[in-house]
């Protein structure tokens, strides 16, 4: 599995420009070139963003980091499923900020050399739109769906994406002033309560 060959983490070996990750999504296999993808990343916990997209799974923690988190399935009119075990979240830098497609397994990484990719035949069964495919990498029976990370997601469903996370994050800072005067407010009555105290005395 991918916590083995990739350890978690695509960023710290040198990534070829012809190697890919493969991941699956309804038992068919699928390509992003390894070099867009910052990191990989089992399911996290969820803040869910009221009325986002349907696909938008909601808000997820990358150490400090909000990112967007996309269903695959959803995106793309596959059943939904719920996540289990192999269940990964791949994390990709997109206009600037980070989203995460969460997919049900992710496999390896392979090198795919150009000459082995194909347009996509026209019996291929896929729910996933031609305009997202870059071509079809043949490896002996394999065949592996190759996406294009800058189509995964239009223009319009980037800027939406990205303005959630502007919301979320927001939001948080928000909080934070929150908690922050609170316990300002806490530490001036305490002071104020010693004071009065001392008076008293």
């Amino acid at each position: 599995m991918v916590d083995e060959v990739m350890k978690e983490d695509i960023g710290e070996e040198e990534v070829e420009q012809e190697q890919y990750l493969v991941f699956t999504v309804n038992s068919q296999e699928f390509g992003l070139q390894a070099m867009r993808i910052s990191e990989i990343s089992r399911v996290l916990d969820t803040t869910n963003v009221p009325n986002a997209p349907s696909y938008i799974e909601g808000i997820v923690n990358l150490r400090g980091r909000l990112a967007s988190l996309i269903s695959f399935r959803k995106k793309f009119g596959f059943e939904p499923k719920e996540p289990d075990e192999d269940t990964r979240i791949i994390i990709l830098e997109q206009a600037t900020f980070p989203i995460g497609i969460m997919v049900d397994s992710v496999e390896e990484v392979i090198k795919i050399p150009n000459e082995e990719v194909e347009k996509l035949p026209e019996a291929t069964s896929t729910s996933v739109a031609e305009e997202y495919v870059t071509g079809v990498g043949v490896l002996d029976n394999r065949l592996i769906i190759l996406l294009d990370a800058d189509k995964v997601l239009t223009k319009s469903e980037l800027i939406e994406v990205g303005a959630v996370s502007q919301i979320t994050d927001k939001a948080r800072k928000t909080s934070k002033k929150a908690e922050t005067n609170k316990l300002d407010d806490t530490q001036t009555a305490t002071a104020t309560k010693e004071q009065t105290e001392r008076r008293a005395e």
